[in-house]
């Protein structure tokens, strides 16, 4: 039995002005959206949409009506491609290619016959410089020589070598550059013979349509080679009253994007969705436990921990039985939870796969500004503020360009910060300031008790060469100890103002440096270990 098909004659056909109204970006796709509106009369349709990506995910297309239309239905809705090939008419650019490629050629071939008159001269001149050391001997017997005459002669062919190889050595590097010259000229010439081919897709949709009017259709679909990413902006503006200092913060979204249509003056809806990500069980193998004897020596090692924190904290203290205790880390760019963001404005984004920064969202907050030093991890004074994020949003993990008086003076990266919460933000070094940094280390042994003892001493040597007073906050560390066999003491009487480190190993110094000024800090800490303890 054969399905009834509707004659073509019966189908009217209409080409929809259905331009890119909203896209909802992801991390590796997006979602686009078209909306169109026009009149139809009653009878089936069939409407097209040109001049869309090609790259659409089919599975992913869908149309439907904007509005309520009472009996009114979309029965199919397809993607339609085609490639075109065209023609490129361009004899001026291949003739000028030409012209350039058979000069080249010819002064090609004129270096190469040089190359080979002069390997000939050489090989000439070799040959008899070698002949002549091979008489040398027998006119010494004879004694026919003359040692000045021959000192001369085999001086001026020693000569002629040296200046046939360099010349020789020239013509093959010109050899080359030419021969990679002529390689260009045809890789550009085969590219411009070539016809060039234009990917084409368009929307197809076959609607029923019960009663005249004016219809708004929308239709939905996800292309790939489009992401964004945060990229967020800093601008320190201070004042000669340490209290009114503040950071202006603004939060971009950064779009590329290259699907083969452009986005003009479309809303845009930044989403922190990750769609491709999946869970799969993991493959079960068989765990072999074994017993062995427990060794009676302790090996330890040093191993470096970072202190992860997003931000600094709110400006609320909170409760001690809400206080956390273990270190809960977000998600990676969204906190753990699916986020959209919306611009204030429209944006156009060409479809050329280049960077385009569209704001979302900016504030401004009041900063306190202090000097840091951490001088094993650089011998730097960095400057540094202590901000609010006082916006309604939070800021997802990024760059931040930052931006001073003088313009832009670097970048540095935030994790995420929840709207309220306190986060610190780096402007570099200060010229100002120069440290000096100095670390020794003294080994002894109790002989009473069999411990290792080991003694280290860390110099600090901080200079302002500034006409400005500087207060300076400086971060040392000692090792923490997590076994009873190993003990980490700091000793007060020698370290500069006896200070403790805290539960982290840092210790913390805030230095006053006055203009033109010097100042000597010292750290001094021993490190204890039992004698079955291997390794320190």
């Amino acid at each position: 039995m054969q399905a009834l098909q509707t004659p073509a004659s019966l189908i009217q056909e209409l080409t929809l002005d259905a331009p890119v109204s909203i896209v909802t970006l992801l991390e590796d796709r997006a979602q686009v959206r078209r909306i169109g509106k026009s009149n139809f009369t009653p009878g089936l349709w069939r409407i097209k949409v040109e001049q869309v990506a090609p790259v659409l995910s089919d599975k992913s297309l869908r149309a439907e009506f904007c509005q309520d239309y009472p009996y009114a239905r979309i029965d199919d809705v397809r993607v339609r491609r085609e490639m075109l090939v065209k023609e490129a008419d361009k004899p001026d650019e291949i003739k000028a290619l030409e012209s350039e490629y058979w000069l080249l050629f010819k002064n090609f071939n004129n270096t190469k016959e040089d190359r080979a008159h002069l390997e000939s001269c050489f090989e000439k001149v070799n040959a008899i410089l070698a002949k002549g050391l091979q008489e040398l001997p027998i006119d010494a017997i004879w004694r026919q020589i003359d040692p000045r005459t021959w000192r001369e002669q085999v001086s001026t062919l020693f000569k002629q070598l040296r200046d046939l190889r360099v010349e020789i050595l020239n013509s093959y590097h010109t050899q080359e550059d030419l021969s990679q010259k002529i390689n260009d000229i045809i890789t550009k010439a085969n590219a411009l013979s070539r016809p060039d081919m234009v990917y084409n897709a368009r929307i197809e949709a076959d609607l029923m349509i019960p009663q005249a009017g004016e219809y708004e259709i929308a239709f939905d679909y996800v292309v790939p080679n489009a992401m964004w990413r945060p990229w967020h902006q800093a601008r320190l503006l201070r004042s000669e009253v340490p209290t009114n200092n503040s950071v202006s913060f603004s939060v971009d979204g950064c779009v590329w994007q290259r699907t083969g249509e452009d986005w003009n003056d479309v809303d845009l809806v930044f989403s922190t969705a990750r769609s491709s990500l999946g869970t799969e069980p993991p493959l079960l193998t068989d765990d072999t436990l074994s017993v062995q004897e427990k060794s009676q020596a302790i090996v330890i090692e040093a191993r470096d921990r970072k202190i992860q924190t997003t931000g600094t904290g709110t400006t609320q203290t909170p409760a001690p039985e809400q206080t956390p205790g273990t270190l809960d880390l977000p998600g990676v760019d969204d906190g753990g939870e699916v986020r959209t963001l919306r611009p204030g404005k429209k944006a156009t984004i060409p479809s050329d796969g280049r960077p385009y920064r569209v704001p979302i969202f900016s504030f401004e907050s009041a900063a306190e500004i202090e000097y840091i030093l951490m001088p094993e991890m650089s011998c730097q004074v960095i400057l540094k503020t202590a901000q609010t994020n006082t916006s309604q949003f939070p800021i997802l993990a990024g760059p931040v360009d930052l931006v001073r008086t003088s313009g832009f003076v670097g970048r540095t990266e935030v994790l995420f910060i929840a709207p309220g919460e306190n986060f610190a933000l780096g402007w570099g070094p200060d010229s100002a300031m120069r440290v000096q940094r100095t670390q020794t280390q003294e080994r002894k042994k109790n002989h009473l008790t069999r411990w290792n003892i080991v003694t280290t001493t860390t110099k600090l040597f901080l200079s302002n060469i500034g006409a400005e007073s500087r207060s300076i906050k400086t971060t040392e560390r000692v090792p923490i100890s997590e076994l009873e066999q190993v003990k980490v003491e700091v000793i007060s009487d020698k370290t500069s103002n006896g200070v403790q480190p805290d539960e982290n190993g840092f210790c913390t110094w805030n230095f006053q440096m006055e203009p033109y000024s010097q100042l000597q800090a010292s750290l001094v800490y021993k490190i204890s270990a039992a004698p079955e303890v291997r390794g320190i």
